[in-house]
């Protein structure tokens, strides 16, 4: 078994960060547990000094036993529900991306 990391980046829609942030809240307890979710963490990003960008409104921060529980975890009927029902309404535009540990 091997560590799996998630970087899950969201923005929201215009005039939606407040909801997007409650509609994420509302996974974690759920993820929490769930088998081989060793972190799932939302935070807001902080802009670093000289970021021109615009910030991203949520990022999960997420640290999985293995793959197939990642996959596991995305294969859950709340997140499929999320992606599905509640993140178009919400979401400008998402970023995931996964990591290994070196």
């Amino acid at each position: 078994m091997s560590d799996l990391y998630c970087v899950a980046r969201f923005r929201a829609q215009p005039g939606k960060a407040n909801e997007l942030q409650l509609a994420l809240k509302s996974l974690i307890a759920d993820t929490h547990r769930e088998e081989g979710c060793l972190l799932y963490q939302l935070a807001e990003e902080v802009p670093y000094d000289g970021d021109n960008g615009e910030p991203w409104d949520c990022v999960f921060v997420e640290q999985w036993a293995s793959r197939e529980m990642f996959e596991a975890h995305c294969a859950q009927p709340y997140i499929k529900d999320y992606f599905e029902q509640v993140a178009p309404a919400l979401v400008a535009e998402a970023d995931v991306r996964l990591y290994r540990p070196l």
